[in-house]
């Protein structure tokens, strides 16, 4: 992008009804919005679940439209044209349009900006940013260079010419540990690049670490960004576009539709309002839940799909199920404070290797390596890329546990 052309992102480019806000939006952190639901949904909920108490119902006279045992989640092939993983471009577009200002110097008082990213939200957003501007992506540092305070690692900073944002730092959070060892580092980060010994650059950064590293360094913070939430209207019209073939969604215990595609309704259903405030506005985790959660019929044939809709398609012609439940692992009260202590190191971290969780916690690796295991099997942690992370569907039960046992989080 030249200094003469405009932000890639327009926000009437994908608009279905005028004066609807974009899919993508960064705002400061401090207008994040964490959608609840409606009031008028909430006394509505209330007040069935009271009369369902001053009431005998005769469960085998109430039918649902179809028995979700019977029915199948859907194969990968078939996800990837109901339910495929957000276009980063889109978000990409709206950082652009945020970073307008700064992209062409005109806030010289800001050299370095910062985007704050939930777990699961848009993972490779910075990467794709850098490579649209031809920036310098700053790999992180090792272990023994956090731990040793090794500050060698800033030898791989690109020298500032003023011709624009050289580098970009995708992952603070992995470049400290929280440890008496693991903080030498990423404060001499901060205060360099707040002092613009860095040149001009954008850093990544997980929610997590960033509440983190403000809680113990006066971060510099002015214009740091994040994606706004993804209240129900935002996720309905983002579920819409996302879907490449002509679909429609029903609950599959009551029968009742969900979303169609296409469609310009600008209806929201109550059931994508309460998906948006159970995931608080994470459009990575809302989108999971849902290509969890879809269903067929048992006794559909599997076909091929291609990009482009064939006739007798059995998405042109059936409903696509989606299940009442939110299929999700579930933290229970039993967990004890050595499992809590793992699951917080994690998303402190954006993730660790297993060997480095003893350096961190009072534990021992056999101990470390237990809880792991034990976590995966309930499918809230995996490893990925060598590192264990809290999973997508079971980041909301890991942070609802961790609020309750008031240990700190990340704020969104």
């Amino acid at each position: 992008m030249t200094r003469s052309d405009p932000p890639h992102h327009n926000p009437g480019d994908e608009e279905h009804v005028p004066d609807s806000p974009p899919f993508w939006s960064f705002v400061p952190i401090g207008e994040y919005q964490v959608p609840g639901l409606p009031t008028t949904g909430a006394i509505a909920d209330a007040w069935a679940s009271f009369k369902r108490l001053l009431r005998k119902v005769d469960q085998s006279a109430l039918q649902p439209a179809r028995d979700e045992a019977k029915l199948r989640a859907l194969p990968e092939v078939q996800l990837e044209h109901l339910a495929p993983p957000i276009d980063p471009t889109k978000p990409t577009d709206a950082l652009d349009a945020a970073l307008y200002d700064w992209l062409h110097g005109e806030t010289p008082d800001w050299p370095v900006r910062f985007v704050i990213n939930q777990p699961h939200a848009h993972p490779d957003l910075l990467d794709l940013w850098a490579a649209r501007h031809g920036a310098t992506v700053i790999e992180p540092p090792t272990i023994e260079q956090i731990l040793a305070g090794d500050l060698d690692w800033f030898d791989q900073w690109p020298v500032n010419n003023g011709a624009g944002p050289f580098w970009v730092l995708p992952q603070l959070a992995h470049c400290y540990l929280r440890h008496t060892d693991g903080l030498k580092l990423v404060r001499a980060l901060l205060a360099r690049a707040d002092a613009g010994e860095l040149g001009r650059g954008v850093i990544g950064c997980d929610s997590w670490a960033w509440a983190y590293l403000m809680h113990i360094w006066p971060v510099p913070h002015a214009g740091a960004l994040t994606a706004q939430a993804f209240d129900g209207q935002r996720l309905t019209r983002l579920l819409t576009h996302q879907i490449k073939r002509r679909a429609g969604f029903r609950n599959a215990k009551t029968g009742r539709e969900i979303l169609t595609v296409p469609s310009d309704d600008i209806e929201v259903h109550p059931e994508i309002v309460r998906l948006a405030a159970h995931t608080r506005g994470n459009p990575g985790t809302a989108l999971t839940y849902w290509r969890r959660s879809l269903r067929t019929e048992p006794h559909e044939d599997l076909i091929e799909t291609t990009d482009e809709p064939a006739s007798g398609d059995v998405f042109d012609q059936e409903d696509v199920w989606v299940s009442a439940h939110l299929n999700e692992p579930v933290m229970t009260n039993e967990v004890d404070e050595d499992v809590a202590l793992v699951l917080h190191a994690m998303l402190l971290h954006d993730g660790l290797p297993a060997a480095l969780l003893p350096t961190l916690l009072p534990l021992t690796h056999d101990g470390c390596l237990a809880i792991l295991l034990r976590l995966q099997r309930a499918r809230l942690v995996e490893c990925r890329d060598e590192r264990w992370i809290v999973t997508a569907t079971g980041y909301s039960s890991v942070r609802s546990l961790l609020a309750g046992r008031d240990y700190f989080t990340d704020g969104f």
